[in-house]
């Protein structure tokens, strides 16, 4: 039995031809470029150590001519891989747009699922770990010295591109983690809500017991 993989072809901008293909399987990752003159990119699923993804707009002088849905990679050498879609002037907006949510559910399938279950074993075991940006502690998160939260004074506001941390009684304490720029913020945001989840769970359980 071959090992399952996932390929996603990106069309060009303005012809239909294949310009590039993102080839997700178990082992890594490849990006294939069919027509061009560099060679294809392979990482390894075992070397990939973050990731981040958003939307930039296209600016000319004195106005916005397109967007750009972008997801970067990078590996243990500090390398980076990047995937771009740059839609001009509306071309291809919504095709572009649903090619890289496909992008992305693929890479948190394929790559990100086990990332987040590595971090939560750690979490398991109070092991202290840092995770963009983010401090575990056996007692909660911290950012630096003067933010530290408990895990029962912890509240999470998401948004599209990034989301906020906060101390529950005191919303000036707070993180603010954008997808775009916090390597791994996707990664945080999912291990919090779980901890977040399980701690008030544990919390309702206690109550009912008294």
């Amino acid at each position: 039995m071959t090992d399952p993989q996932n390929t996603i072809a990106i069309t060009g901008l303005i012809q239909e031809r294949v310009i590039k293909r993102i080839v997700f399987a178990p082992k890594g990752l490849t990006i294939e470029q069919p027509f061009g003159i560099r060679q294809s990119k392979f990482i390894a699923c075992d070397s990939i150590a973050a990731f981040r993804f958003g939307v930039r707009e296209l600016r000319g002088y004195k106005f916005s001519f397109g967007r750009q849905y972008f997801i970067e990679i990078k590996n243990f050498n500090c390398e980076i891989y990047r995937i771009k879609l740059n839609s001009v002037f509306g071309i291809k907006r919504k095709e572009y747009y649903r090619t890289w949510a496909e992008l992305l559910q693929n890479t948190w399938d394929f790559y990100l699922d086990n990332q987040l279950n590595y971090y939560t074993e750690l979490y398991n075991i109070q092991q202290l770990f840092e995770l963009s940006g983010v401090t575990f502690h056996a007692d909660g998160i911290s950012w630096d010295k003067n933010n530290h939260l408990p895990w029962d004074k912890i509240a999470i506001k998401s948004y599209q591109n990034y989301f906020m941390i906060h101390h529950t009684d005191n919303a000036r304490q707070y993180k603010c983690c954008v997808f775009s720029i916090d390597w791994n913020a996707v990664v945080l945001q999912s291990l919090l809500k779980e901890i977040v989840r399980e701690h008030s769970r544990s919390r309702r359980t206690m109550r009912r017991g008294l």
